[in-house]
């Protein structure tokens, strides 16, 4: 695969490792690109988690530890695939990314709703 000096598209792509998915033809590109998205949807749902807890035990404090590890990683996942260049790539990433966050906000809003401020009582116009 020769270099390119800027963005590109095309399937002759190295995703996360040398000779994948290029030269195995169009399934295993797909599948790299699905792939891709995935671990964007994650990464962007795991960017909009909380990470902090009312109480910081030592056995939480490595819970959280280990999860911000593993956001991490996903976190550089997805930076080594769009720095392919390939704007195929590029364009899943941000579906991935927007997809993560639809479907937290619609999570998070269909099982926590937002309270419903209660109404204040009608007021007497009458004048006694």
């Amino acid at each position: 695969m020769g270099q390119h000096g800027g963005f590109w598209f095309g399937m002759d792509v190295d995703i996360l490792f040398t000779g994948w998915p290029s030269g195995h033809g169009y399934f295993h590109f797909f599948m790299a690109l699905i792939m891709v998205f995935i671990l964007s949807m994650f990464a962007q749902i795991y960017a909009m988690t909380p990470m902090t807890t009312p109480k910081m035990v030592p056995k939480s404090l490595i819970q959280h530890a280990a999860l911000h590890c593993f956001r991490t990683f996903i976190s550089f996942l997805v930076l080594l695939c769009v720095i392919t260049f390939n704007l195929g790539v590029l364009m899943t990433t941000l579906v991935g990314h927007v997809a993560g966050y639809v479907a937290l906000n619609l999570y998070i809003h269909y099982h926590y709703p937002a309270p419903v401020a209660a109404l204040p009582p009608p007021a007497n116009d009458e004048k006694a």
